[in-house]
């Protein structure tokens, strides 16, 4: 039996690290905190800019609102870029507690 990781609870936001710049030739490059860079396309980019402070389901709602593909190939796809950004350490999750952001 197969049975799939849990990448964020729905009260674990996705907090950036580090910062994108280019590198000679004008490719991207995200560079952690630890000043290592690792070059990446303009769609991890974008992807990347997105996580500030959502969740991982506002992050696949979104993608899935601009893309004209599945649900399950956004979150798969979405589940892989996001445990590769975290492996880089330049991309986060924090927990948050939901109930304090509601108004009264």
């Amino acid at each position: 039996m197969h049975v799939k990781k849990r990448l964020c609870s729905r009260d674990e936001i996705l907090v950036r690290r580090g910062t994108v710049s280019n590198d000679m030739d004008g490719t991207p490059l995200f560079i952690n905190e630890k000043c290592e860079g690792y070059r990446v396309n303009d769609t991890a980019v974008s992807l990347w800019n997105m996580c500030n402070g959502i969740t991982f389901e506002e992050l696949k709602e979104e993608v899935l609102r601009i893309s004209n593909d599945n649900e399950e190939n956004v979150s798969s796809a979405l589940g892989e870029m996001v445990e590769q950004l975290k492996e880089v350490s330049v991309l986060d999750t924090k927990r948050v507690n939901r109930d304090a952001c509601i108004l009264r």
